[in-house]
């Protein structure tokens, strides 16, 4: 495929990836206000994040591409359509994050995610969103924030910090 037939279809897929969205808007979530507002109804009633509704609903797509790439071409949804709803969801849960950090509407001027990384590094000096590095900051397995300090090349838990 060339650059130019890759291009042609990536606008065409975002096309698709639109209609599909608008489709799911009105079938879903039944509120012209709220886009999200089918995560947030079963959100409420699962008394879970709405993120982990959506991750949910994704997983099931990823499930039936996972299945298609491993041999598995005889599905009741054709592939793309569930590719095509990944990319939905992918950007529906963009859009959650951007609503609760308070990011309502990206311009051309706004800077871009790659400005806003290299400006935290070098506020924070220690803050890496690269593939395989780390930073200064340690989510543990359990997902707690917990203060840790360097003793050698071991981490340890700070004695002042529990578990919660």
């Amino acid at each position: 495929m060339t650059h130019k037939q890759m291009h042609n279809l990536m606008d065409a897929i975002i096309k698709e990836v639109t209609l599909v969205r608008d489709a799911g808007q009105k079938e879903y979530a039944h509120d012209e206000k709220d886009v999200f507002a089918n995560f947030n109804r079963v959100a409420n009633l699962l008394e879970e994040d709405r993120k982990k509704v959506l991750m949910t609903y994704m997983l099931k797509h990823i499930d039936g591409i996972a299945a298609y790439v491993k041999g598995h071409k005889s599905q009741r949804e054709d592939v793309t359509g569930r590719i095509t709803d990944c990319m939905v969801y992918l950007m529906l849960l963009w859009g959650m994050i951007e609503e609760e950090d308070g990011i309502l509407s990206r311009e051309k001027t706004d800077a871009s995610l790659q400005d806003v990384q290299q400006k935290i590094q070098r506020e924070s000096g220690d803050l890496s969103l690269g593939r395989g590095r780390s930073t200064s900051y340690r989510v543990q397995p359990n997902g707690d924030m917990q203060k840790v300090r360097t003793k050698g090349s071991r981490l340890e838990e700070s004695q002042e910090m529990g578990t919660t």
